[in-house]
């Protein structure tokens, strides 16, 4: 769990119980919630590719914050379970992908060769950071943790859009995620007791 999440995420959920409480009295699915919270962040993936910057952001924190109430539902509905918690992590490697995929269109469109490269190494680094978590649990090691996990993520790519700092925003998101990487590469030798 990030920092941020990790300090943030007991009052986040606290102020989400009135939200969530009418989710369960409507009995919307937590699935659907993940579904929709990804669909909303292709549309404002899309919205970055044709330049509208402010509706992009919009939908791509509609979309965050569909992704952060479907497991706090899920939870107080007592519906947690094996397949929603796998969808919540698919669907969250789809949503990552999608601004990411649309700014490299955007600036390939520019013929900003900087831009792409950029765009992409944030990808691929973040696919990293949530592949050694996933491959470390596949062997037993639980809890792996890091500097720069998918909340930082998001809010070092919005805080880049809204001020016009995208690229920088996508420079400290692959040095970030690649330091998270190497952490949890570290983390997990120490407790798998392996050799480099």
């Amino acid at each position: 769990m990030s920092f941020l999440t990790r300090r943030l995420k007991p009052f986040y959920e606290e102020l989400l119980t009135p939200l969530t409480s009418l989710a369960q009295r409507l009995n919307l699915s937590p699935s659907a919630i993940t579904v929709g919270g990804f669909i909303l962040a292709c549309v404002g993936s899309y919205f970055l590719y044709l330049g509208s910057v402010l509706l992009g952001i919009l939908f791509l924190i509609l979309g965050a914050f569909a992704d952060s109430i479907d497991g706090a539902i899920a939870r107080r509905s007592n519906r947690v379970s094996p397949f929603g918690a796998f969808l919540d992590s698919t669907m969250d490697r789809f949503s990552d992908a999608a601004p990411f995929t649309a700014l490299g269109l955007k600036f390939s469109n520019h013929s900003d060769e900087v831009g792409v490269l950029l765009s992409f190494l944030a990808l691929i680094s973040s696919f990293g950071v949530s592949y050694t978590r996933a491959r470390a649990e596949s062997l037993g090691v639980k809890g792996l943790g890091g500097m720069f996990e998918r909340t930082e993520r998001w809010v070092v790519l919005i805080l880049g859009l809204l001020t016009g700092f995208v690229k920088e925003a996508l420079f400290i998101i692959f040095v970030g995620s690649t330091i998270t990487i190497i952490q949890r590469i570290l983390e997990t030798k120490r407790k798998l007791g392996g050799r480099l």
